[in-house]
């Protein structure tokens, strides 16, 4: 029986991604602590259009809070099932950044103009399948940067380069990833 896939162009090891995936780091995590954080307002719109262009569903997200926003990849395959988490940051709330400047601002990391590898090969190798989760917070940039190390913590998403707390750091050092 053939193959449905036929030949494969691609070297598929150039799409390969380290993960951790550490339940225990998952159990741990909590937002207490943490002022004006509503985790149900978690919203979804695809980052990238079938050009390879920003989408214009990132104009939904709003741009009068700060908040957390984080990349993922979605195959689409089977509805709601298979998200890769691969970014996570964080916006401020001020005159010159918001929620949604701070999303679309990765835009130049679709081209030739990068100067983020991790987040350049992203949206390079899996940009149509890359969704934006996004959090709006209206809390003080201490607290919305706390949810971010938080979450990082806990997730370990591959396309991060600092884990900010020190324990986890200390653990993911040892453990000779990230």
């Amino acid at each position: 029986m053939e193959s449905i896939y036929g030949s494969i162009e691609s070297e598929l090891q150039s799409f390969g991604k380290s993960f951790i995936l550490a339940p225990e780091l998952w159990r741990k995590f909590h937002i207490d602590g943490i002022d004006n954080i509503d985790f149900s307002k978690w919203k979804r719109v695809k980052m990238m259009d079938d050009n390879g262009k920003l989408s214009g569903y990132t104009n939904e997200i709003p741009s009068q809070y700060g908040g957390i926003y984080l990349y993922s990849i979605m195959p689409e395959i089977i509805p709601g099932c298979g998200c890769y988490i691969m970014y996570i940051g964080m916006a401020s709330k001020t005159q010159n950044e918001n929620l949604r400047v701070r999303v679309r601002s990765y835009k130049s990391q679709f081209g030739e103009n990068y100067t983020r590898d991790r987040v350049h090969n992203l949206f390079d190798k899996w940009g149509e399948y890359v969704y934006v989760y996004y959090l709006p917070v209206e809390a003080s940039t201490e607290a919305i940067e706390d949810l971010e190390t938080r979450l990082i913590a806990c997730f370990l998403p591959p396309c991060n380069s600092d884990i900010r707390d020190a324990v986890v750091k200390r653990k993911v050092k040892a453990f000779g990833s990230l």
